[in-house]
């Protein structure tokens, strides 16, 4: 588990994922869905989608509002390759966590890519972020 550097995060997280550290409600593309719960969710998640020549990069993550532990599951298909991540995780109120990448060829269309987590019996599923 590592987390994103903080250079990194002006770059490519919009500014409201920086406001729900701080325990504010957010919505935005990169804003988790709870596919199991009503209420708002107490953290934001996306994959990273990023283009570097030919090849393209994939980065799961999560910031939450609060201290929280949970599991994710990280999977990327299409191209012929099969890429299935998963596992425990803990994030700290504010810090952004990285839960899984990878490194393809081709372009971000030519890939399927879901990030789903569960804490505290929710689980949220994240949208890719280009």
């Amino acid at each position: 588990m590592t987390a994103f550097p903080v250079s990194k995060l002006r770059q490519v997280l919009p500014a409201t994922l920086i406001i729900a550290g701080l325990g504010l409600a957010v919505a935005s593309s990169a804003t988790a869905t709870p596919s199991t719960s009503s209420d708002a969710a107490p953290l934001a998640c996306d994959i990273a989608i990023e283009q570097n020549g030919r090849m393209v990069s994939f980065q799961g993550r999560v910031q939450s509002s609060e201290d929280m532990t949970g599991t994710y599951s990280l999977s990327l298909s299409g191209g012929g390759t099969t890429i299935r991540q998963g596992g425990a995780f803990a994030a700290e109120a504010g810090d952004i966590v990285t839960l899984g990448q990878a490194n393809l060829s081709g372009t971000p269309e030519r890939y399927e890519a879901e990030l789903t987590l569960s804490v505290d019996g929710a689980t949220y599923n994240c949208a890719p972020n280009l």
